[in-house]
């Protein structure tokens, strides 16, 4: 298969769930997102409101951001887990992620000798779950490993990432860890799991589904499949010396990625100016237009960086982030995620946000929400090279009207940095909106 540089973008934004947005947005709606992309990311930066929230937003547009919690801790349609990161993941994929969880091996370990504390926090939370860490009878000291967690956060994370709990609910940001069989919905703990490379395949085919169009990196990593979490040796962290970690079985992404093409569940692909192969879906189709208009979060999976590569431990390296390939290879846009640079080394500033017009990035807002004032803040606003500054200025402007009034936030403000700064903020109400 061949395509174009504007094909692939196309069948990228498409397949991601861009386009034109419902009149008035439900559940529902959240509902066949998440069949569609498989994963929102979670994570703790709140600067402008929590990851999870914003990609439906993205795709949507102003939808009810409680619809998301009531299909994860209330309806149980969605659970969390480890996918491309930690994740809102739909349930159906429970079976799929068996492999990654191990639980025989935990089940094991818990009835040893050496797995007694284990068993202990385990028991305590059949007892007395859903609970926070904190609540444990004893949580133990925080120290510098894990995090700074204590013995009793780092066994809940455990028996967490086996299985044997599951994230109830959320108290603020923090976890309520209740017994698996309490949260996750009988049918999806009854349904049969697959042999693990079968499950692999699965998921890497539901990357590809997701990606529209990826390399190996892409497809692979969409939901981190053959990565360093799914080589690790089997057992708790404080099992594993840091001074004999034990080695990992190799890699076997790239066998099942070839096996699958083989079979006829993904698809060979060249795309124009990419430099390593491309895989599609077999049910792929390119559409002739994309009509969408969004700002993109930083860990939307839009723009999700490969599994294992510089750019997906963004900022945690001594010479700071790496560029994002995929943003480069689709987009055309070098994009890094500046969180963890100094303030001083930034370019265009902490939590930055592309927007999407069509099936191109044509600008980029470092955005945040003032909720003492009820603003919403545009730090900076860049417009990418070939742009026309008039026209992102009033898609832009609208977006961010629609933001402001999601966010449930009075008026909006645009700073002075970037090129884009001056237009946009005549842009603006003078009066509050």
């Amino acid at each position: 298969m061949e395509l174009s540089l504007g094909e692939a973008r196309r069948l990228a934004v498409s397949a991601q769930g861009f386009g034109r947005r419902p009149a008035r947005a439900t559940s529902g709606d959240v509902r066949k997102l998440a069949s569609r992309v498989h994963a929102f990311q979670i994570d703790s930066v709140n600067v402008l409101v929590r990851a999870h929230y914003v990609p439906a937003f993205a795709r949507l547009g102003p939808y009810p951001m409680g619809a998301l919690d009531a299909l994860a801790y209330r309806r149980r349609e969605l659970f969390e887990y480890w996918g491309h990161a930690a994740c809102l993941l739909p349930v159906s994929l429970h079976p799929l992620l068996r492999y990654r969880m191990r639980a025989d091996h935990a089940r094991e370990y818990l009835a040893s000798d050496r797995g007694a504390n284990v068993a202990r926090v385990y028991a305590e939370v059949a007892e007395r779950g859903p609970l926070a860490a904190a609540e444990l009878a004893d949580p133990g000291r925080r120290s510098g490993r894990w995090w700074g967690w204590g013995a009793g956060k780092a066994t809940l994370e455990y028996l967490y990432d086996s299985g044997l709990v599951a994230i109830a609910g959320r108290r603020g940001f923090e976890r309520l860890y209740d017994l698996a069989e309490r949260v996750i919905p009988r049918a999806a703990l009854e349904a049969p799991a697959p042999p693990p490379e079968e499950a692999m395949k699965r998921l890497i085919g539901l990357g590809a589904q997701a990606s529209g169009v990826g390399t190996f990196g892409d497809i692979t990593g969409y939901l981190n499949v053959g990565d360093w979490r799914d080589r690790l040796p089997p057992g708790p962290q404080w099992e594993r010396p840091a001074s004999r970690p034990g080695r990992r079985p190799a890699p076997a992404g790239r066998r099942l990625v070839s096996e699958l093409v083989e079979e006829g569940r993904l698809q060979a692909a060249r795309v124009e100016g990419w430099s390593e192969p491309a895989y599609v879906h077999p049910g792929a189709r390119v559409p002739r237009s994309v009509h969408a208009r969004a700002l993109v979060s930083p860990f939307d999976s839009l723009v999700w960086a490969a599994a294992g590569s510089p750019a997906a431990r963004d900022g945690n390296a001594g010479g700071g982030p790496a560029p994002r390939g995929r943003i480069a290879r689709l987009f055309g846009m070098r994009y890094t995620f500046e969180m963890y640079v100094p303030a001083a080394r930034r370019v265009y500033g902490y939590c930055v946000y592309p927007f999407l017009l069509g099936d191109t990035l044509v600008a980029r807002c470092d955005l945040r929400a003032d909720r003492r004032r009820r603003v919403l803040v545009v730090e900076s606003a860049f417009l990418e090279p070939g742009q026309d500054a008039r026209l992102v200025t009033g898609e832009l402007t609208e977006e961010l009207r629609e933001m402001r009034a999601w966010l449930e936030l009075d008026r909006v403000e645009v700073a002075g940095r970037g090129d884009l700064a001056g237009e946009l903020s005549r842009a603006q109400p003078s009066t509050p909106q």
